[in-house]
């Protein structure tokens, strides 16, 4: 009865294995169906045709069944649908970056070449950084060196947080370039790879918020009587104020518009969540379209993104291009879609990255488009409820920190999501997981990982 392997076997993490498997199936399947179409004539019709077909692109999901197998021997207790959902949309993300390489209009070449090439790598980086974020003992190292865990040490931290993010953000002013020659230098040139500080900027702002709303949750949901409102007091206003600031900052200095709009929605869903205050997210949403109108008035970039959001057919052979074929595209998937490899997306340009829920849309129509919208709703449930969940002597940080690295993976889908169907206008902002960016993908690993570790937290 005491047999450890017999307790490990009781351990296994069945759900999620079984998930990760048809995972993993699927994604072959429409390899292979994207190798058919794309070089009928020499398809690979035996056994070890095929695995050699499918060999460049299954490191990824190995890695995902690694990490499942990890996870039944060490934290059996964490969620089991937040990884193969993670892996399916992961799984989408290098079906349709290789299925848009340009090198596929001539032949169909090996995933490792191109931006297909350096999606594989970014994502086998980012399921090793998840990997390190759950099974590395960091609470072991972090109470032996600081006497804290590392969820407390993060906690403790948050003003030093802050500085280190605004002093990224700054640095760009200074080291930023623009790769995409869109006019905003918000990377930075590292030689082998360009990083996207906003990116990080994301988490340290949740860690600021979570830990700034559970320490003054009380003061902040109270405060004085002015008038029919309650204002919190001053010295707590203010450093909820300066989060609004921040993100008209980066507005009019950086124009990172999507990154702006990102920042700014985690902040007000954080703000609801600790408070239970509707009223400061009334005051936060006036407040930031006062400052839109502003900025639309004097900043040049804003007025061109709503005026394409508006008529993009006004300018359809110019800034309303991106658009307008964006449209069509969507329009000639239908319901069913062209079919995979059947389509022309790659008409559309930045495809990959700006677009690719479009490129869904085309190939597989409305009902892939509403199946990548179900998988994310999904996640950011799967999200929240690991923020429910959280057993009582570990609330407060943990979960305003968990609702908060959700709610990024959340904001972030509707604005790309909701700028791709021209509900909002266009922000440059990738989709989660599916868009092509190595920044982006790293970090949401990130999230992800500690979305993990913090479900594995026990009574």
């Amino acid at each position: 009865m005491n047999n450890p392997f017999l307790q490990r076997l009781r351990q296994f993490r069945a759900v999620e294995f079984r998930l990760l498997v048809t995972v993993l199936l699927f994604f072959a399947a429409g390899y292979l169906l994207l190798v058919a179409v794309t070089r009928e004539q020499d398809f690979a019709r035996t056994v070890p045709g095929i695995v050699s077909l499918l060999w460049p692109v299954m490191p990824p999901l190995l890695l995902f069944l690694a990490v499942s197998i990890g996870l039944s021997f060490r934290h059996p207790r964490a969620d089991q649908v937040l990884l193969p959902l993670v892996a399916l949309l992961s799984g989408l993300s290098l079906l349709f970056i290789t299925r848009l390489e340009p090198s596929l209009n001539a032949r169909f070449g090996t995933i490792y070449e191109g931006v297909a090439g350096k999606q594989l790598t970014w994502v086998m980086l980012g399921i090793i950084g998840m990997s390190a974020i759950i099974f590395v003992p960091w609470d072991q190292i972090f109470i032996r060196i600081q006497r804290m865990s590392l969820m407390d040490w993060l906690d403790h931290h948050r003003y030093a947080w802050l500085a280190a993010g605004m002093l990224l953000i700054l640095l760009t002013f200074v080291f930023g370039v623009d790769p995409n020659g869109s006019g905003v230098k918000v990377w930075f040139n590292f030689g082998l790879f360009y990083f996207q500080p906003s990116e990080l900027l994301k988490i340290i702002m949740v860690i600021f918020m979570a830990s700034y709303l559970n320490e003054h949750r009380e003061v902040v949901a109270g405060g004085y009587r002015l008038g029919p409102l309650t204002l919190p007091p001053l010295p707590y206003l203010v450093p909820l104020s300066a989060m609004w600031g921040i993100a008209m900052a980066t507005i009019v200095f950086q124009r990172d518009l999507g990154a702006a709009l990102l920042l700014f929605g985690v902040f007000l869903a954080m703000l609801y969540v600790a408070t239970g205050r509707g009223l400061y997210v009334l005051a936060g949403i006036l407040a930031f379209a006062a400052g839109a109108y502003v900025l639309y008035q004097i900043v040049p970039i804003v007025k061109l993104r709503v005026g394409v959001w508006l008529d993009p057919w006004a300018t359809a052979q110019a800034s309303g291009y991106q658009i307008v074929q964006a449209i069509y595209a969507l329009a000639s998937g239908g319901v069913f879609g062209s079919g995979l490899g059947q389509g022309v997306p790659a008409v559309v340009p930045a495809i990959h990255t700006d677009f690719i829920f479009t490129a869904i849309g085309e190939e597989m129509g409305l009902i892939g488009t509403l199946a990548v919208l179900i998988a994310y709703m999904l996640l950011i449930f799967r999200g929240f409820h690991i923020a429910l969940a959280i057993p009582g002597r570990f609330r407060g940080f943990e979960q305003l920190f968990a609702i908060g690295l959700t709610t990024i993976l959340a904001v972030q889908t509707i604005i790309i999501v909701g700028g791709n169907l021209r509900l909002i206008p266009l922000t440059g902002i990738t989709l989660p997981f599916i868009s092509y960016g190595g920044s982006s993908v790293l970090i949401n690993f990130i999230i992800v990982g500690l979305l993990m570790r913090i479900s594995t937290q026990k009574v």
